[in-house]
């Protein structure tokens, strides 16, 4: 796998935490959320599954196991090794690939299911990309790898609770105000610091952006490490869970009548 010299922000940051990431304690829910996505879009054996920003294989692994048809792709190489390793040690098989959420392969063909779950790829924007650009590139491109009638799972971050944060002067970042983005520096195993922005969405935001790139909403539902939640979001809820459907019809998707 490639190093990280010259890699970006992100991938120097994902390098640097592969090796420790399973131990986060927000990865010890994995189960529990791989038991909500198999209830909640009614997941069988044979389906084809895409996991962006799939990381070390957390859900992709087990969705695996359960019959799926799993590809996995994530900007970083290191993350990959993890979840190569993971599927080896589980015996099941994931294809896996270095790749850009905001540019996923035409080849990777049709999907039944895509999953962006822990800000896997949106939210994390990309160095000198605009943050409302970097989320609406990448739900674009997930929404061009689905059938008609294949869904998304996404999470993203809540700004509620940036925002309320912000008010009692919790962040650990800039905040900017008017992108919704907090700019955070990180110290990586080698020493260095990297300065990394994450974009927040309001509810309704996130609504209106995949509806944009031409997504029919289902719901934006709670999120947040270990606590997804079918039921709205509150201002303390980390993240929001997006649960979308690419349209049956070219009729229903507003890109087709510009």
């Amino acid at each position: 796998m490639s190093s990280s010299t010259g890699a970006s922000g992100w991938q120097r940051f994902f390098a640097s935490a592969a090796e420790r990431y399973d131990e986060e304690g927000f990865t010890k829910a994995t189960d529990a959320e791989v038991a909500l996505l198999t209830s909640l879009l009614e997941l069988q054996p044979g389906q084809r599954l895409l996991d962006v920003g799939c990381g070390t294989g957390r859900h992709a692994v087990p969705l695996a196991a359960l019959g799926l048809q799993v590809t996995g792709v994530d900007l970083s190489p290191e993350m990959l090794e993890r979840a190569a390793a993971r599927a080896a040690a589980a015996g099941v098989a994931l294809d896996l690939l270095v790749a850009d959420a905001r540019d996923l392969p035409d080849h990777l063909g049709a999907f039944d299911v895509a999953l962006c779950l822990c800000e896997g790829a949106c939210c994390l924007v990309a160095d000198g990309v605009e943050p409302l650009d970097h989320d609406r590139a990448v739900l674009a491109s997930i929404h061009r790898t689905l059938r008609p009638g294949g869904r998304l799972v996404l999470t993203g971050l809540n700004a509620a609770r940036l925002l309320t944060a912000w008010q009692r002067g919790e962040p650990t970042g800039r905040v900017d105000l008017l992108t919704l983005t907090e700019t955070s520096p990180y110290e990586l195993g080698d020493g260095s610091v990297v300065e990394l922005r994450e974009h927040y969405h309001l509810p309704d935001g996130l609504r209106t952006l995949a509806e944009s790139v031409g997504f029919e909403v289902e719901a934006v539902w709670a999120g947040g490490a270990g606590d997804w939640r079918l039921e709205p979001p509150s201002v303390e809820d980390h993240e929001l869970m997006l649960v979308a459907r690419r349209p049956t019809t070219a009729g229903t998707d507003p890109r087709a009548r510009r």
